[in-house]
């Protein structure tokens, strides 16, 4: 009778792990990340990127780094998708790898430094 007891026991266990394991190997993750290049210039505009993507619906994270031009989007792909974000990256007034080269996309810049220095972010308006 023990044994009964321990076999059915240890077949309750064993069914229940198992389906643990397989609801959580199952499940995909919910976010997706995007890396794309982005023409920006200084550290206001990295800034900008950043707090921008920040606000826009479904980004989870945005990483801009400014020494590669790239911006890394962690987003929830049921909220937002690829062209959103590109627009919004272009509503700030960046182009990216994706932008259409005859698209009017343009910013200007605010960087203190540079304009102290007389200099011009790459990304200012002509």
């Amino acid at each position: 009778m023990k044994t009964i007891k321990y076999l059915a026991a240890s077949l309750v266990t064993l069914l229940f792990l198992l389906g643990t394991v397989q609801t959580y190997a199952g499940t995909p993750g919910k976010s997706e990340t995007l890396k794309m290049k982005v023409e920006m210039g200084c550290a206001s505009c990295q800034a900008k990127i950043q707090s921008g993507l920040g606000k826009t619906e479904g980004v989870e994270k945005a990483v801009a780094d400014l020494a590669t031009k790239t911006v890394t989007i962690t987003y929830d792909p049921s909220k937002t998708n690829k062209d959103k974000l590109v627009k919004a990256i272009e509503t700030l007034g960046y182009r990216t790898e994706f932008t259409p080269k005859d698209a009017k996309v343009g910013h200007s810049c605010s960087d203190k430094e540079m304009k102290k220095d007389g200099k011009s972010c790459s990304g200012d308006k002509k």
